[in-house]
């Protein structure tokens, strides 16, 4: 086991900050959504889908 763990610890090492990276971006977009901050820019003059992110 120990071999394994020798032989993977790169592997390991960039596949836990890749999962670090992904659950801060998880929490960021969350927290933005809670806070009533949208993701598109703002640019609603050509979007299709602008009744869906902000409501009047």
């Amino acid at each position: 086991m120990l071999t394994w763990l020798v032989n993977n610890l790169a592997t390991i090492i960039v596949s836990l900050a890749l999962l670090a990276v992904v659950i801060l971006i998880v929490r960021k977009l969350r927290s933005d959504k809670k806070k009533g901050k949208s993701s598109c820019g703002g640019n609603c003059s050509g979007c299709a889908n602008c009744q869906y992110c902000h409501h009047k």
